[in-house]
């Protein structure tokens, strides 16, 4: 019997419509050629995948199918860290990346509603490193780029998994991110919870870090347990700190009190020429938040404080003394 509904499971499947004259059929044989093209073996060392399905839609079908029939065909699995997946607005291209780690290269498929295209790309270090290889347009890559030549790269320089899904989230590998999954990191080992308390961030200044501090401590606006507070470029000359990233509060419920802690980065430590530089260089780190990241403050939230803090109308760090 079980055999049986497997079967039927692959024959709607190989039956999925991607458009009116394309199937499940098409994309199968895209992808065994993209394994031709790189010379590779379904499910050997050092295979990668990434790609948008089950973010995008094609011709009104949700694409989390594609997800199984990826897998057949390459062998890479969630389970075994190979298949990764990048955040994309339901309208963007279903794209498929096919990386190579021994070799550097990598086969992309892109499929838009009407017709599938296919194309090997060199993202080796010498390539990415010139100039030309950013500016040549490409209508197969299109913005998905940098996305898809970062997270490979990163991916092969054995990034850990957790810092993957950030990067799935956030949509792009950028040095804020790394910042952000390294405070999230420090977090829970510098300040544990302890019973009837729950962390809230104070995201301000606002960039690509607390989308890392979102998935990694389950932090959501909507939850409000994250509060998005933008500083204008005269608030952040009235700091009397750089590089500020953000403040935590460990909160007790039923006290109604907290504790307040603010954080800076050491990007003068890490900061390299360009982006894929810098993050690469930012891996190093990974395991190490604590040479990067700082603490500038510690001090009490009363509730007063609290609800202050909570509003957009001023500089936060006002209220915690860290402004000139």
């Amino acid at each position: 019997m079980q055999r049986v509904l497997q079967i039927f499971v692959l024959g709607l499947l190989l039956l999925w419509p991607l458009g009116k004259h394309l199937n499940a059929a098409d994309l199968r044989s895209a992808l065994r050629d993209g394994l031709k093209d790189l010379d590779a073996r379904k499910g050997e060392t050092g295979l990668c995948v990434l790609t948008d399905a089950s973010y995008v839609i094609i011709n009104g079908k949700t694409t989390e199918p594609l997800v199984d029939l990826i897998r057949e065909e390459t062998g890479c699995t969630v389970g075994k860290g190979n298949m990764l997946f990048f955040h994309r607005p339901i309208h963007h291209p279903l794209k498929i990346a096919i990386f190579r780690k021994s070799t550097e290269e990598c086969v992309v498929v892109r499929y838009d509603g009407k017709r599938i295209d296919r194309h090997k790309y060199d993202f080796g270090e010498e390539a990415v490193a010139k100039s030309l290889f950013w500016q040549k347009t490409d209508a197969l890559l299109e913005q998905d780029k940098y996305t898809i030549v970062s997270i490979a790269r990163v991916w092969a320089a054995d990034a850990p998994y957790d810092l993957l899904k950030c990067v799935d989230f956030h949509g792009h590998l950028c040095p804020g991110i790394f910042a952000g999954y390294m405070v999230a990191r420090y977090i829970p080992k510098t300040y544990p919870l302890k019973k009837g308390e729950a962390y809230i961030w104070i995201a301000s200044p606002l960039w690509c870090k607390d989308d890392a501090i979102q998935v990694l401590l389950d932090l959501t606006a909507g939850k409000k347990d994250i509060y998005p507070i933008a500083l204008t470029t005269s608030q952040k000359k009235e700091l009397t700190f750089e590089n500020p990233v953000g403040f935590l509060i460990v909160w007790n419920k039923e006290k109604k009190t907290g504790k307040g802690v603010v954080f800076s980065f050491a990007w003068d430590k890490v900061r390299k020429k360009g982006k894929l530089q810098t993050v690469l260089n930012l891996l190093g780190y990974v395991e190490k938040p604590e040479e990067l990241v700082s603490v500038v403050k510690e001090c009490e939230v009363p509730p007063g404080i609290m609800e202050k803090l909570k509003t957009k109308e001023t500089n936060p760090y006002r209220w915690l003394g860290l402004t000139k």
